[in-house]
């Protein structure tokens, strides 16, 4: 295996996959300045990130020694749940303690990829170069987030808003909004193990609805957010200061939002 430093971060793959590895390490930089500008969030001080082959190459690989006994222990209880999120996933972020490892697929294992929850978030993207940018800089913001334990769509969200500044383009499709809007039941969002055992149109209501939440809460009250991110705060408190800046109670506030938020852009995009 084939390893690189850049800044905290250390990049590992096999010879084979040379290219992606250099797109990785291109984005790096980029990648967590922007998480630092739009959300005051440091880079990870340990943190590795794989080209990622195969699941289970990755979670052995990836992690540390005192937690491979474990992992090979509890084997029975995240097989099924790993292997069917191998098939939608193009990258995995990982926590063991204080290493964050990141696994990302390269381009011809991305293709390969189930996109039936893609069909209802993403802008199509034909660039292979261009996707494993995205993923990358989708991934480190997660790995910068991860100290805080943030609930699931807020976690989304802010990775997928600061992946189309890197970009400089829009990454989820417009007509999500209206798919957000109509998907019933309402709820509030689960957490990463209950949305991994979701069928593949919650997965992408789930998803999606971070993202245009994020979008929507920046535009109404900015910079909030990233006040939030000083330091760790309960998934409650998040909801309750959130909800109480928008002026919804917090006990309807995951019936009513998504209504709000569409209407809300679809209403600016026609005037």
């Amino acid at each position: 295996m084939s390893t690189r430093k850049i800044g905290n971060i250390r990049l590992i793959y096999s010879s084979k996959e040379t290219e992606t590895a250099d797109l990785i390490a291109d984005t790096c930089e980029k990648a967590i300045q922007l998480a630092g500008e739009d959300w005051g969030l440091k880079p990870p001080q340990n943190c590795r990130i794989y080209v990622m082959t195969s699941w289970f190459g990755f979670v052995f690989h990836s992690a540390p020694w005192s937690w491979k006994a474990m992992l090979a222990l509890t084997v029975p209880l995240w097989f099924s749940r790993i292997r069917r999120s191998w098939q939608y996933s193009a990258a995995w972020t990982q926590r063991y303690g204080s290493r964050i490892a990141i696994g990302v697929k390269p381009a011809r294992l991305i293709e390969l990829s189930d996109k039936s929850i893609g069909i209802h978030i993403f802008v199509e993207e034909k660039d292979n170069a261009v996707k494993v940018r995205d993923i990358t800089c989708h991934e480190l913001v997660h790995a910068c987030s991860a100290h805080l334990f943030l609930p699931m769509w807020l976690n989304e969200g802010i990775a997928t808003v600061t992946t189309e500044r890197f970009l400089e383009k829009p990454t989820i499709r417009e007509d999500s909004l209206q798919f957000m809007k109509d998907y019933l039941p309402k709820a509030a969002p689960p957490a990463y193990g209950e949305l991994s055992r979701m069928d593949m149109e919650a997965i992408a209501y789930h998803s999606v609805r971070g993202y245009w939440l994020v979008r929507y809460f920046e535009e109404k009250c900015p910079g909030l957010l990233r006040s939030m991110f000083s330091q760790r705060t309960s998934e409650e408190k998040i909801e309750r200061n959130i909800a109480t800046e928008l002026g919804i109670k917090q006990e309807n506030f995951w019936n009513e939002i998504d209504g709000i938020i569409a209407d809300y852009f679809i209403n600016t995009k026609s005037q």
